[in-house]
C-alpha cells in the first residue's frame, strides 16, 4: 500500500473519525501502513476517515477483504471521487471474538444538499494478522433477525450459533 504523505497543518486536525484525538496520532498510523488497525472499530474508523478525508482509495480496497462477494471492481481513483461530505461517525456497538468482528454505527452526511444517514452493522474478519471489512447490513435494525439455528448469513454453511452468533 502506498504511503500517503501530508503537510503537518493535515496531520494535526481533528481526526474526522470522532475519537477526539489529533488525525497524526489516531488514523493517520492506519493510512501510512505505519500500523495496522488493531480491532474492527479501529478499521471502521480509519475507513470512515478515509472516505472523509478522500483521496484513501488505496486504503480502502486494501482493509476490504479480498473475498467479499461485496467488493466493488473499482480503482482506488474511484473510490476517492468526492460526492459526498462527511459530518460525523457515531459507533453505537462494537465486538470482536476471535477472527469475527461487527461494529454498528451510524455515519451522518450530506449528499446533493440533503442531510443522511447511514445506518449499518459491518463484518470484519481477521486473516494473516489482519482486520479486513467484510460487507455491511444498512439500517441493522429493520433486517431479519436470524435464529440460533438458522444458516449463518455470512455464507460459512454452519449454523448462526456455531459460526458469527458464537
Amino acid at each position: 500500500m502506498e504511503k500517503r504523505l501530508l503537510a503537518k497543518e493535515q496531520l494535526d486536525i481533528p481526526c474526522p473519525c470522532g475519537s477526539g484525538q489529533r488525525y497524526a496520532a489516531c488514523c493517520h498510523p492506519y493510512h501510512s501502513g505505519e500500523h495496522a488497525a488493531p480491532t474492527p472499530e479501529a478499521l471502521m474508523r480509519s475507513r470512515y476517515s478515509a472516505f472523509a478525508l478522500g483521496g484513501l482509495g488505496d486504503y480502502l480496497l486494501a482493509t476490504w477483504y479480498e473475498d467479499s462477494p461485496n467488493r466493488p471492481d473499482v480503482t482506488p481513483a474511484e473510490l476517492d471521487q468526492r460526492d459526498t461530505q462527511w459530518q460525523r461517525l457515531e459507533i453505537i456497538n462494537s465486538m470482536a471474538k476471535g477472527s469475527k468482528g461487527e461494529v454498528e454505527f451510524k455515519a451522518h452526511f450530506v449528499e446533493n444538499g440533503l442531510p443522511q444517514v447511514l445506518h449499518e452493522r459491518s463484518r470484519f474478519t481477521k486473516t494473516g494478522g489482519r482486520w479486513y471489512y467484510v460487507d455491511g447490513v444498512a439500517d441493522p435494525r429493520s433486517a431479519p433477525s436470524v435464529g440460533r439455528n438458522d444458516p449463518c448469513p455470512c455464507g460459512s454453511g454452519r449454523k448462526f450459533k456455531k459460526c458469527c452468533g458464537a
